[in-house]
């Protein structure tokens, strides 16, 4: 099935950049701030799930381990050009510009922000 369907989001880190919106196909996670952000809008159509976050590299700094945050797994549920907050066919995320302005409240720097256009 494409895209696959989870029934638990595991993420491993061997770093972390500081955006507080990850991919790892086919799953999302969040930050805590972003959840909590989400969370008190009036955006729609996903759920926050509790997600399984472990680091690869036993070698990290303490501070580089410090700095990875607690994460939610972001799943959304919304269609892509419908919704707020949607996917794709193919999983990929696309939201509002009254979304992405939410986003961009958050650090979101290493995220690829592309215009959407409907098919």
């Amino acid at each position: 099935m494409h895209p696959p369907r989870v029934e638990h989001a595991h993420l491993e880190l061997d770093g972390w950049l500081g955006d507080e919106l990850i991919e790892r196909y086919p799953c999302l996670f969040v930050t805590d701030d972003l959840a909590a952000t989400l969370s008190t809008s009036t955006l729609g159509r996903y759920r926050l799930h509790t997600a399984e976050v472990t680091t690869v590299d036993e070698d990290l700094r303490d501070d580089e381990r410090a700095a990875i945050r607690p994460l939610r797994w972001f799943v959304v549920t919304g269609t892509a050009g419908e919704d707020d907050i949607g996917l794709t066919a193919t999983g990929r995320l696309v939201v509002s510009d009254r979304a992405l302005t939410l986003l961009q409240q958050h650090n979101i720097d290493h995220c690829d922000i592309l215009e959407y256009h409907l098919a």
